[in-house]
């Protein structure tokens, strides 16, 4: 008994990678429907599901990170280097701007 285990175990191995996968091909193109005709059922050319979502937007790591503050301000953080003689510094800035005084109103044209 202990020696079928073990050769059962040896024989199951990892599922191959997907590349190493053949993919059988919808054989026969799926028919234009008619409305209120009958239900068809056609493959997928692909295993997969759902498509891939596109790639996400990357910021550049040195730009600039920018935002809005409450009452029409904006605040900014971005990173700075200054070298001295010997040593050389890095840190963080932070810059707000705020509006002062009254807005000017709108004048219509």
């Amino acid at each position: 008994m202990l020696a079928m285990l073990l050769i059962l175990q040896g024989v199951a191995g990892p599922p191959a990678p997907r590349i190493a996968r053949k993919t059988q091909p919808a054989t026969v193109p799926c028919p234009e429907i008619v409305p209120g005709d009958e239900i068809i059922v056609c493959g997928r050319p692909d295993d997969q599901r759902l498509g891939r979502l596109p790639e996400p937007q990357r910021r550049a790591p040195d730009a600039p990170l920018t935002f809005r503050l409450p009452g029409g301000g904006q605040g900014n953080v971005h990173a700075v280097q200054s070298t001295l003689p010997g040593a050389t510094g890095s840190g963080a800035v932070v810059s707000l701007r705020f509006p002062f005084g009254r807005s000017k109103p709108a004048t219509p044209e």
